[in-house]
């Protein structure tokens, strides 16, 4: 199923001139006496020049509202042909639409694809189509929830077309393409079948570097290489979405609740196992961390990558839940970068209240620590568990009594902390490490003097690069200078510059970049006459621009 190519794209039509010109309307002709009607045909209208019972200025109204009722016809037919001639125009020179029709480039964009609601926890679920000879009774027949982990079927889905981009053909041509964004060119590959075909795939490498994959992540002469926080928000892949709880069950299995300090309620030891979350801490898909009672001064919770069917803890791994269930999830490798986004309530704080959060990659642990209260005390620290502080900065905090949007990600070893999507602190980078331990519980909150209430906390992994092909895995990939290099998102599924005769894609040969999903498709059902019809109709939730 490793087609990434975009062989549905539409072509380039040329653009048909279409001429009108605006000549001087001819003088009002006066009827003769012939062409007027007969006396004895009462149904025929009086014209209004020979009607001897209308006055100079009646008739006068009457043939400017015959002018007024032409002009409008030309109006609207001038505007049609102008609309035409620039949609025209637009499609050839400057902008056009493409088709994906296979899943190389998923979950960023979506081929061909059947698609259900989850039956325990309601997230939507897409499957893409196999690979040439590949079964779509085996494909479709059992396949994961990426959210909950339940096996279900999608054999009676309605099969649904892939997303539609809309491309600016202009845009390298004022520049050259950038690390990480999306590009549309023709495909450099010498297999006839696929030889300048538009595929659409992430540029990765630029002219002149040598690139190698290294543990899932980029490196350009021997550098690794890293994203800033937008370009995150482009590539991430969703592991946990709270907002999707399951039933029953819910989510009280994923979350530990650790101690409190000095809690009566529990033995006076150095430590204490932590316990599984009540419905005081995990209620649906709401979070809540009271800390508000001077007797229970702090409350914390930690993720764990809970099998909900299985009940033990997993390691997260590079699944990609478009390519259906793979045969052993062991054989995965395991992911270390991720990032979160949450909305947080401050409810209510006293003294010197704060909110922490920590993300591990498996080698360090980072924390985002923030104060709660007035602007005046406020405080946010950047902090390598065990090692020291990587930055902080006074005048910002969380207010009681507001709601707040959070992002915290530890990416390519670069650590980014955003509030109400503006970076708090510069982006701060920590070494390579030669090797990270598989990660299960990835992330840790606390709040101290406080009540908070966190919603829609999501849970997201970065792309993992796999070994597939021999450019850039088994030896270096070294791109000339005009030539780059280009993977799909769907790192197991794709043929790109790893796979390919010459790992480069010449300058030359780029159409143009997406910068709009204009048409992502979901199904829809309705009921008829008593019976359920189901259609394709547009997703506005997956309508959005790219970056």
């Amino acid at each position: 199923m490793n087609v990434p190519e975009t062989p549905s794209a539409t072509s380039v039509e040329s653009p048909v001139g279409i001429q009108t010109t605006d000549a001087p309307s001819p003088p009002l002709e006066l009827p003769i006496a012939s062409e007027a009607p007969e006396p004895h045909s009462p149904s025929a209208p009086v014209p209004a020049e020979t009607n001897p019972t209308l006055t100079a200025e009646q008739r006068d109204m009457e043939t400017r509202s015959v002018y007024r009722d032409r002009s409008a016809v030309r109006l609207l037919l001038m505007v049609g042909v102008a609309f035409v001639t620039l949609f025209l125009f637009l499609r050839t020179f400057a902008v056009e639409p493409f088709g994906v029709p296979t899943g190389s480039m998923a979950p960023s964009l979506i081929g061909n694809h059947r698609e259900g609601p989850c039956p325990r926890c309601g997230y939507p679920v897409r499957v893409g189509f196999p690979s040439a000879g590949g079964n779509v009774a085996d494909q479709f027949g059992h396949i994961g929830c990426p959210n909950c982990g339940k096996r279900f079927s999608l054999i009676e889905a309605r099969d649904l077309s892939g997303d539609r981009l809309l491309v600016d053909k202009n845009v390298f041509n004022i520049r050259r393409p950038r690390r990480w964004e999306m590009a549309v060119f023709r495909c450099p590959d010498t297999d006839p079948k696929e030889f300048g075909k538009p595929y659409v795939k992430r540029v990765i490498g630029l002219p002149g570097e040598t690139i190698r994959l290294i543990d899932g992540d980029v490196y350009a002469n021997d550098q690794l290489v890293r994203k800033e926080l937008a370009e995150v928000r482009e590539s991430r892949v969703l592991v946990y979405d709270m907002a999707f709880a399951p039933s029953p069950g819910g989510w009280n299995a994923r979350w530990l609740v650790e101690p409190s300090e000095n809690d009566p309620r529990l033995p006076q030891t150095s430590s204490h196992p932590l316990m599984e979350a009540d419905s005081s801490v995990v209620h649906g898909g709401v979070l809540t961390l009271d800390a508000s009672d001077p007797a229970h001064p702090s409350a914390g919770v930690r993720y764990r990558h809970w099998n909900l069917d299985e009940r033990k803890e997993e390691t997260i791994r590079a699944w990609n839940s478009y390519d259906g269930v793979p045969r052993s999830f062991n054989q995965l490798p395991p992911v270390h970068d991720f990032s979160l986004a949450y909305e947080i309530e401050v409810v209510s704080a006293a003294g010197e209240a704060v909110f922490a959060c920590d993300l591990s990659d498996g080698a360090d642990t980072v924390q985002a620590e923030i104060a709660i209260g007035s602007r005046a005390n406020g405080l946010v620290t950047l902090t390598q568990l065990g090692q020291g502080g990587l930055g902080s900065i006074r005048g910002v905090c969380l207010e009681p009594h507001k709601t707040y949007h959070l992002e915290f990600a530890f990416v390519d070893r670069r650590v980014s902390l955003a509030i109400d999507g503006k970076l708090v602190l510069p982006s701060t980078d920590l070494p390579p490490v030669v090797s990270r331990s598989e990660v299960r519980s990835p992330v840790q909150m606390r709040a101290r003097g406080c009540l908070l209430v966190i919603r829609n906390f999501t849970l997201y992994r970065d792309i993992y690069y796999t070994q597939f092909g021999e450019h850039g895995t088994q030896h270096p990939a070294i791109l000339g200078p005009s030539e780059f290099f280009v993977l799909g998102d769907n790192s197991g599924n794709s043929q790109d510059s790893r796979k390919w005769p010459t790992p480069g894609v010449p300058e030359v040969d780029f159409i143009g970049k997406p910068f709009l999903i204009h048409q992502p498709l979901r199904p829809a059902r309705v009921t008829i006459g008593g019976q359920e019809r189901v259609f394709q109709t547009l997703d506005w939730s997956r309508l959005r621009w790219l970056h």
